[in-house]
């Protein structure tokens, strides 16, 4: 059972993402500048040319610049990646997955609270070229074409009832890191970038777009098995 084991589950990655963007969001009400960061939490098991790979974060709350239409909007966000990716090579990676992302934005100066929830799925392309002294350049590029799902409004005047709109996106981002090897540990440092469109489906009508740049800290650590 054990040697079985061993072939099945190559090996364990646990590590985390520090993310801080600088970007800017556009709808209806014009164009708004801010920043905010996270941190997300991975974990990777690999077996041969085969891996799975989650990463995500639960709901966060990230204050935004006021604005003079909605006012201090606070917008709260989750999100969950995972793929199931195979080696076409040492160096190259494709991968199928999901993505799943959850917000809630409330607009105090409309009197309205906004939640919303996509899914679909999400494919990624890797690459990973080893250097000298422990060092590593990796990359991933990673796309959710056909996102769906509502935007949900409501109303807390006592006057206008709740607002439903079916709602389809697009995402699409991408980093660049330099790594270094420290025994069982991984050390990333580099940057992502995000582009996140929305319409409304039945009007066609832009919901809103997201676009950011910024940098990243990731840690790893081989909790079983080999190194990739």
């Amino acid at each position: 059972m054990g040697a079985k084991s061993k072939v099945l589950l190559a090996a364990v990655w646990i590590g985390a993402q520090a993310l801080a963007l600088s970007g800017v969001h556009r709808d209806v009400a014009g164009t708004q500048y801010g920043a905010g960061g996270g941190a997300f939490i991975e974990v990777t098991a690999r077996a041969k040319r085969f891996d799975l790979h989650f990463e995500g974060f639960p709901v966060i709350a990230i204050p935004q610049r006021p604005s003079a239409f909605y006012g201090q909007a606070t917008p709260a966000i989750g999100i969950l990646d995972y793929a199931a990716g195979f080696a076409l090579t040492p160096r190259w990676r494709l991968g199928l997955g999901q993505t799943v992302i959850n917000q809630r934005t409330p607009l105090p100066n409309i009197y309205q609270v906004v939640t919303s929830r996509l899914s679909g799925p999400r494919y990624e392309l890797g690459f990973r070229q080893p250097l000298r002294r422990n060092r590593f350049i990796e990359a991933l590029v990673a796309g959710s074409t056909d996102l769906s799902g509502s935007d949900v409004y409501v109303y807390s005047d006592g006057v206008t009832p709740t607002v439903i709109k079916k709602e389809r996106a697009s995402s699409l981002d991408g980093t660049l890191t330099l790594g270094f090897v420290r025994a069982k540990s991984e050390l990333l440092v580099g940057l992502r970038v995000i582009n996140f469109s929305a319409k409304y489906t039945a009007t066609n009508e832009a919901g809103d777009r997201n676009a950011g740049l910024g940098l990243v800290f990731e840690w790893r650590r081989r909790v079983s098995g080999n190194p990739p």
